[in-house]
């Protein structure tokens, strides 16, 4: 992975983390729209279930208020729509002072309410009017009693009630709800909690108690209690009916318990297992087809003084498969192609000549042209048969017109990346190869799916988390096998010869001089020392040694360029400066141009707390 892939890698991971964490931590109010902000810091529900079948409520609430308030509301949903119904008595406190009742009536005075029909046939709406300073917190506390909420059938009683409706903006915090049944040694005693928090319950069959605890409901979420108790707790009640009803809501009950898992499955699990199971898979893949020995550390490969018998570009190739061994030896194609001028003319390929401020390269052997590409998509062709042979012609060219940069640009890279493809044709295992590519955008896609995900489900912290869990797995998986090479067997070995040559050249400041051999030899050296972007460094450690009258009995009076420290770094920064020129320009010309759990049907849903 080089080092803008990793980068991005980094960059587009740091996004995500940012993002989910600002919106996930954000803290929840009540919609502008609807009136003051406030949170519910504290809830207590305690249902007293009456001999006629009657629910008697006290719902005490804590609000902690960000705004300046009017008044609270409180809407209940009836068991019918029908049902008769009584508010006992409203009390309230401001900053954790006792409750004190306050009058029902209509005239909207401060510390009064009222009683009206809610917003639905089936409710009922309490307004209590009681101004509130911004930064205080109010106590309120309802008593009400409704009928009709026990239904007594042939086997036992039962109360399906939503407790907490689903009408509530906020989250509410420190919830207690506790159900009495007046009664003791209760038998049967059923009972199913459907709700979409983490709660913890208590059910005692010898005292006649349910109580349940949740640290925290998120806005419009409901509780639902489905109880089934015996008839002489409601021994009064005239809501009868003959037919039974334990086997029916035991049945009813096992078939939202398998929806509530199916729905859980769906929305929690899926996805997870989807991205999870394919990243453990690609890794997998990677680790049996690929080399199970992983590459050596640059302080492991030995040095390799067997010049290689592949072209400069060819080595450069191999090397960028895996990377340099040296963190700031970049491979760089511009200094692959320094160098593979200097082995053509070794060869006798193509002719270097120093001129005055100048060097003049003079094609010899037509067989290096490319002749799968059109002349100016071949690198050697539009050099020698379209631009000229000199490096001032060529800078001249690039400099003055930006197609012909874009031509040389293209075809440099045409001329790279043919190498680049052999290599991976000759010496990699291509299944393994094809999926470490495709890691940037594979990591990429995953994001965008995360996010998709996250945000669908309105950033429950849930989701987020299991998001996190997500990718933090498959960064594990990409991470684990980023140092195991996708080389065949073959091509393992050429590249830790490779590596090692590249390792001579980068230390022979540190050679001593009988290490150094026969300067002949460097002839053949110099080219991959250039592609390597060693070349001065050499040139410096062998001037060191050899005279200059070795340099040229060696190389000869007319190159030069090989081996006159001045002349040899403006040779090679020559050619890197007008090729990477050429891309820069033709870069820059580029870029100016262009679900919820299930439910047993208990009344109650449309109940919620309110501010104004």
């Amino acid at each position: 992975m080089n080092n803008s892939k990793r980068r991005s890698f980094i960059v587009a991971i740091i996004a995500f983390i940012l993002t989910i964490s600002v919106v996930a931590l954000r803290p929840v109010h009540a919609d502008d729209d609807d009136g003051p902000e406030y949170t519910i810091s504290k809830l207590n529900i305690n249902c007293q279930i009456e001999k006629n079948g009657a629910v008697r409520l006290t719902r005490t609430v804590t609000y902690n208020f960000d705004d300046d308030a009017d008044g609270l509301t409180y809407q209940q949903e009836l068991p019918k729509t029908n049902s008769p119904y009584h508010v006992e008595k409203v009390e309230i406190a401001d900053n954790n002072a006792k409750l004190k009742p306050i009058q029902q009536n209509d005239s909207e005075n401060n510390n009064t309410y009222t009683v009206t029909q809610g917003d639905k046939d089936d409710t009922f709406l309490i307004k209590t009017y009681h101004s509130v300073d911004c930064d205080n917190n109010v106590t309120i506390r309802y008593v009400f009693t409704m009928n009709d909420a026990v239904t007594n059938y042939a086997d036992a009683a039962r109360l399906n009630y939503k407790v907490i409706g689903n009408d509530t903006d906020v989250t509410q915090k420190n919830v207690h709800i506790k159900f009495n049944f007046g009664q003791k040694n209760l038998t049967p005693f059923k009972a199913w909690i459907h709700c979409d928090a983490f709660h913890t319950q208590n059910v005692s069959t010898k005292d006649g108690t349910l109580s349940l605890a949740i640290k925290k409901l998120p806005a419009n979420k409901y509780v639902e209690a489905d109880i089934l108790f015996p008839k002489s707790v409601t021994v009064q009640n005239q809501n009868v009916k003959n037919s039974k009803i334990i086997n029916k809501t035991i049945t009813q009950e096992k078939k939202i318990t398998r929806e509530r898992e199916l729905s859980f499955f769906l929305n929690y699990c899926l996805l997870p297992l989807v991205i999870i199971g394919y990243a453990a898979l690609r890794f997998l893949i990677v680790k049996r087809k690929a080399q199970k020995a992983k590459v050596l550390k640059v302080d492991e490969i030995p040095h390799n003084f067997d010049i290689p018998t592949m072209p400069v570009g060819m080595a450069n190739a191999l090397l960028k498969e895996r990377g340099s061994i040296f963190n700031d030896k970049r491979i760089d194609k511009f200094n692959a192609f320094t160098g593979e001028l200097l082995q053509l003319h070794n060869e006798g390929k193509i002719e270097i000549e120093s001129l005055d401020d100048d060097y003049r390269i003079t094609l010899k052997d037509s067989s290096i042209i490319n002749g799968k590409f059109s002349k100016n998509e071949d690198i050697y062709s539009l050099l020698f048969y379209v631009i000229g042979d000199a490096l001032n012609q060529l800078k001249d060219a690039v400099m003055e017109d930006k197609h012909r940069a874009k031509d040389v640009s293209k075809a440099l890279d045409n001329w790279f990346n043919e190498y680049l493809e052999t290599v991976k044709r000759w010496y990699t295992i291509p299944v393994a190869d094809k999926i470490s590519d495709n890691n940037q955008n594979y990591l990429i896609m995953t994001l965008l799916i995360l996010l998709g995900w996250v945000n669908r489900k309105d950033w429950d912290l849930k989701i987020v988390l299991i998001a996190l869990i997500c990718l933090a797995t498959v960064l594990l998986f990409l991470f684990a096998y980023r140092h195991n090479t996708n080389f065949n067997a073959e091509g393992l070995k050429k590249y830790i010869r490779i590596a090692g040559f590249q390792k001579m050249l980068h230390d022979t400041s540190n050679f001593k001089n009988s290490q150094l051999g026969d300067l002949i030899l460097w002839k053949d050296i110099l080219p991959y020392a250039a592609g390597f972007g060693l070349a001065p460094k050499v040139l410096e450690r062998l001037h060191q040694d050899f005279s200059d009258a070795e340099f040229v009995s060696t190389f000869g009076p007319n190159n030069s360029f090989y081996y006159d420290g001045q002349d040899g770094e403006d040779f090679y920064g020559q050619v890197h400066s007008t090729f990477s020129d050429a891309s820069s320009r033709a870069s820059n010309g580029n870029s100016s141009s262009g679900g919820g759990f299930g439910s047993s049907g208990g009344f109650g849903g449309d109940s919620g707390d309110g501010a104004f």
